[in-house]
């Protein structure tokens, strides 16, 4: 074989051998895959605080808002579907306590069968003329008093006089009078008791005196924010006359002719009251009497 003839062989059996990256016999380079990203789980928002709730508050689902005094409680977040599986994410933060208010459903019983026997009354600083009782101590029932009038009528004048509320008023055959409430925001359940009594002396002159339970469904909103339940216009509680004195004792199904509620919800109550009132418009009547020892009974 010549010289030129064997260049040309080797050149060919090269071309066989070798081959070209780019069209020859030789397996393509593959790219990389790319990378899967985990993202984590979203965090589960927290229950937010429970406002006043409804009655029989049920408690939050999921992120909702806790209702009542009850707590919401926040859900999981959800996991990742890219690339490797992402942690779930925190629960959420249980929503803060509401207050428990009587218009979210909360009453209590009264922690002793004793209202008051204004042993303990002092004026209250906030209210001149009126006087608070149970001072703080956790077995005494917390509440003081306070006074109504109609627009023609002159409110009473309260005291304490030997251990008793001394009441002065008079009437011109429309209404004034004096209430006990005892302390919310919660309204009291005396269905324990039969009704309420009192000690009554002193001196009605011809004034038609008469008692009463105030209580959440005929109490106004603007009365008590945190109990009043009424939304009618006029809203009053039931009564029953009072004619003699002595310890007086008032079952509840004694009342009627509340307002919108003719009869009295023992569940729901928040104080008592004595009413005075003339009986014969433009005739004038004064009483001055004094009470204690208000109690369940």
């Amino acid at each position: 074989m010549t010289a030129t003839g064997i260049v040309a062989l080797a050149l060919s059996l090269c071309g066989v051998a070798c081959g070209e990256s780019s069209s020859g016999g030789g397996l393509p380079t593959g790219s990389a895959g790319t990378s899967g990203s985990a993202s984590g789980g979203s965090k589960g928002a927290g229950g937010i605080q429970g406002g006043f709730g409804g009655a029989s508050s049920p408690t939050g689902a999921g992120g909702a808002t806790g209702a009542g005094n009850f707590i919401g409680s926040g859900a999981a977040g959800a996991s990742s579907a890219a690339g490797f599986s992402g942690s779930a994410g925190a629960s959420g933060a249980a929503g803060a306590s509401g207050a428990a208010t009587c218009i979210g459903g909360a009453t209590l019983p009264p922690v002793a069968a004793l209202i008051t026997d204004f042993s303990d009354a002092v004026p209250d600083p906030a209210s001149p003329g009126q006087f608070k009782f149970g001072g703080g101590t956790p077995t005494r029932v917390q509440g003081g008093t306070s006074e109504f009038a109609d627009t023609t009528e002159t409110k009473a004048t309260l005291a304490i006089t030997a251990g008793a509320l001394s009441v002065s008023a008079s009437s011109k055959g429309s209404y004034t009078g004096v209430v006990l409430y005892m302390n919310g925001p919660a309204c009291i359940d005396g269905s324990a008791y039969t009704g309420v009594q009192f000690d009554l002396d002193g001196s009605l002159g011809a004034c038609n005196l008469s008692f009463g339970f105030a209580f959440a469904d005929d109490l106004s909103p603007a009365s008590d924010p945190q109990r009043g339940l009424c939304a009618a216009t006029n809203c009053y509680g039931p009564s029953v006359s009072v004619a003699s004195t002595g310890t007086i004792k008032v079952p509840y199904s004694a009342v009627s002719g509340g307002s919108p509620d003719m009869g009295v919800d023992r569940q729901k109550l928040t104080g008592v009251q004595w009413q005075l009132q003339s009986p014969a418009a433009g005739t004038t009547c004064a009483a001055s009497f004094t009470l204690d020892n208000i109690s369940f009974y």
